[in-house]
């Protein structure tokens, strides 16, 4: 019985269609198509637990209904799920009781019905594949810029492929005035990425600010490095926008690296946007100042806070609501001949003022001021000492929220040292610390001692090695205890650096130090010994040496020679020059 041919052209080229048209990869379909035929297939049997097999490999696609064999007095047998052992032998004669047996479906026993059914289903699971797949690639994308070509043109909205999908640009995202033709390279933002039963949706838009937003950061390379920042923006599509930027370098100017060179960068959005003027202007932290940037042209003389009396609509209630979101509204003072400048053509420029600012600003002028009988440089002071408290409460905001996040990373860090297991052993970490440092002072003192030889006098030498004799039994004895000790050693640190001069000026110190290393030494034993010994030997006095008067006298004359020689006694050396050169060094 032959099956459905996988490698028919025609089948060949449906898969070439939906992966060319659809965008729906070949296996995919087949998964559809596999599942497809067996919900099929149960219908057509009437029986939705019925077991089908669809096997798909080779060149030709097969339908198997799986039966299970079982006793010829099953009291509960079911021709859709069992098939007798009489009749399963008639199939294959080894099976038994509990196998399970497969008989081909032919597809012409399904019915045309049945395979429409089929054909829906399949139809179904590739728009919600395909809608499932839209939506997870372009919802990443929102506010992002992209190109497209103009596929349809109607009174209401613009369809535009955008490379995988076809988005949707209504009236009201569309620049007014603007005229588009199908075939038509347009650039817009992806505004809003949505998912109903129907399908995935892309919003376009020219007409939202982030357009434009978007275009200075394509042409202005110190707004994509980062350097220059959009701070806020408002927009009246195909009329005005006002953009406040800042800069992170005071060495760059916010509104030149904008406006470009003989005001190219500008022009290339203001080309695109089909005429519509654009003001850029300094973005500061002051919303007083803010206000009057954002008014330009308008010269503003003064800025404070909207009240009862100013604004009858406002009630206390509005105004502790507002403060508490730091949005008090807010009466902006002009002169009585700049009225119509601050407002605007139809009040677009006071509405874009208060898009770009999110501040109710209500406009007035210097005689509408004197007619309430308020006085502005009062209103102003007060103002700006509320603006103070306002700065100094956000910056405690901020420095506490800094202080949560720092003791927070501490925890983590310190729940991520308690759970981090080093693998050391504590026996051997103890052994470390009671041998380790021993070592490191011996072969520091080893190394001392190498650098000194060739420097140190014949004179320091030979006292540093009498005294070594004198006091190695003291050292021996010492060793011993300590080492009887059962606690732990501390660390030693290693001695500071001392020049040559400062050894050999201090010898008591470089003798400790020396017999610190001494003990370690393997002739520190025979020392040792021949010390005991002479101490044993009992001296008569007919080995002293005799001298004779004038021979003392020699001697003591010899020695003081020695010691007023000496470059010790030397005033003219300036022994903390020669440090400083060895620190140097």
């Amino acid at each position: 019985m032959s099956g459905i041919n996988l490698k028919s052209k025609a089948f060949l080229e449906s898969l070439r269609l939906f992966e060319d048209e659809k965008k729906v990869d070949p296996q995919f379909v087949l998964e559809i198509l596999e599942e497809a035929i067996i919900k099929t297939y149960q219908k057509h049997l009437d029986a939705p637990e019925a077991r089908v097999r669809v096997d798909m490999n080779g060149s030709a696609m097969h339908v198997y209904h799986q039966l299970e064999v079982v006793d010829d007095e099953c009291e509960t047998f079911d021709d859709t799920l069992d098939i007798l052992l009489e009749e399963a032998k008639t199939i294959n004669p080894d099976v038994q009781i509990g196998d399970t047996v497969e008989i081909e479906v032919d597809f012409k026993e399904i019915g045309r019905t049945s395979i429409n059914v089929a054909k829906q289903m399949l139809k179904q699971k590739i728009k919600e594949h395909e809608k499932e797949r839209v939506y997870d690639e372009y919802h990443d994308k929102e506010t992002e810029l992209i190109n497209g070509i103009v596929k349809t043109v109607e009174d209401k909205f613009v369809l535009i492929d955008i490379k995988n999908t076809i988005g949707i640009m209504l009236k009201n995202e569309q620049i007014p005035g603007e005229t588009y033709r199908e075939g038509q390279s347009i650039r817009t933002i992806i505004k809003e990425v949505s998912k109903n039963s129907k399908g995935s949706q892309v919003v376009l838009s020219r007409a939202d600010s982030l357009f434009v937003k978007r275009l200075f950061e394509k042409e202005v390379p110190e707004i994509a490095q980062g350097i220059v920042e959009i701070k806020a923006i408002a927009r009246e599509a195909g009329e005005r926008t006002k953009m406040a930027v800042y800069s992170r370098n005071d060495d760059v100017d916010p509104i030149g690296a904008c406006i470009g060179p003989r005001g190219s960068r500008v022009q290339a959005v203001i080309s695109e946007v089909k005429g519509e003027k654009i003001d850029v202007f300094q973005w500061n932290d002051d919303i007083g100042e803010l206000v009057k940037n954002s008014l330009s042209p308008a010269e503003v003389k003064a800025c404070f806070y909207s009240n009862p009396t100013i604004d009858p609509s406002l009630t206390m209630e509005d105004i502790e609501k507002a403060a508490r979101r730091y949005k008090r509204p807010l009466c902006v003072v002009v002169d009585d001949d700049k009225l119509s400048v601050a407002i605007g053509k139809k009040g677009k420029n006071a509405k874009l003022a208060v898009k770009l600012t999110d501040r109710k600003i209500d406009i007035k002028t210097v005689s509408d001021m004197e007619a309430l009988g308020i006085d502005i440089d009062e209103e102003v002071a007060m103002f700006r000492a509320d603006q103070a408290r306002i700065a100094k409460e956000k910056e405690a905001e901020r420095f506490q929220k800094l202080q949560e996040e720092a003791l927070r990373k501490n925890e983590e860090f310190e729940k991520s040292l308690q759970e981090y297991d080093t693998g050391f052993d504590e026996e051997a970490i103890e052994e470390m610390d009671t041998v380790a440092p021993i070592e490191e002072e011996v072969t520091h003192v080893e190394l001392i001692e190498e650098e000194n030889k060739e420097e140190i006098p014949v004179e320091a030498e030979a006292a540093v090695s009498t005294a070594s004799e004198e006091k190695a039994e003291e050292a021996v004895e010492e060793t011993k205890e300590t080492e009887k000790k059962p606690a732990r050693k501390p660390l030693v640190p290693k001695p500071e650096y001392k020049s040559k001069f400062e050894e050999y000026a201090n010898a008591s110190k470089k003798e400790e130090t020396v017999v610190k290393k001494k003990r370690k030494n393997k002739g520190d034993d025979d020392r040792r010994v021949r010390a005991e010994d002479l101490q044993k030997k009992d001296y008569s006095e007919e080995f002293k040496p005799v001298y004779s008067d004038e021979e003392l006298e020699e001697i003591e004359e010899m020695e003081a020679a020695l010691e007023e020689n000496s470059w010790i006694n030397d005033d003219e050396i300036d022994f903390d020059e020669y440090d400083d050169y060895y620190e140097e060094d």
